[in-house]
């Protein structure tokens, strides 16, 4: 963008004139240069001559939106830690009202790798139902919000593989200790107490 301002003596030619130019990469300076003398042969009695460049003018706009993208950031870290302690508790909550009933599982000849895959199936199960519900209300979301800028980033159909995959992940490494401790207690002792 290049702008010109008017001369002190000058005041019959006040006004500003705007021009957006492009420039080939790598030759940004040498433009500049050249069309700051253009602008001193257009309008000599121009006192300041101010170029910049698109990019400086996006990245004004773009602030806010920067910020934007900060604070969903660091408010998705908080969901996700809050969902991991939710799921965790649920786990625990799940192993200490199921005792009775691994302990009697685990004398009737089950082992510790079944019923952890018992739990496992049933918060898989959880997890596949809340998936169905939310990425395609992600999906419908994200593309109307998209749809308002000029250039439009792609939503590609392997990111919700992966973020199920990663869900899956996070699921195992929050509950998989709290469902072996359960599994691998002694059953007798299990029994005396309740």
């Amino acid at each position: 963008m290049l702008e010109f301002s008017p001369g002190k003596k000058n005041i019959q030619n006040d006004y500003s004139t705007t021009a957006i130019f492009r420039h080939q990469p790598g030759s940004r300076e040498l433009c500049k240069q050249q069309v700051e003398q253009l602008a001193k042969k257009m309008q000599p009695n121009a006192v300041d001559i101010h170029v910049t460049f698109m990019e400086e003018e996006y990245e004004k706009f773009l602030k806010s939106e920067k910020a934007l993208l900060k604070m969903l950031d660091f408010v998705t870290i908080v969901c996700i830690l809050i969902s991991l302690f939710g799921v965790f508790s649920q786990v625990t909550l799940d192993c200490e009202q199921k005792k009775k009933e691994i302990a009697v599982r685990k004398v009737n000849g089950a082992e510790a790798s079944d019923i952890m895959r018992m739990f496992f199936a049933g918060n898989l199960r959880l997890l596949c139902i809340a998936s169905v519900i939310a990425f395609p209300a992600s999906y419908l979301i994200m593309k109307s919000w998209i749809e308002n800028y000029v250039l439009q980033a792609a939503i590609s159909w392997w990111l919700y593989p992966v973020i199920w995959g990663v869900l899956v992940l996070l699921l195992t490494l929050c509950t998989g200790w709290r469902i072996q401790k359960a599994a691998n207690q002694n059953p007798a002792e299990v029994i005396k107490s309740e």
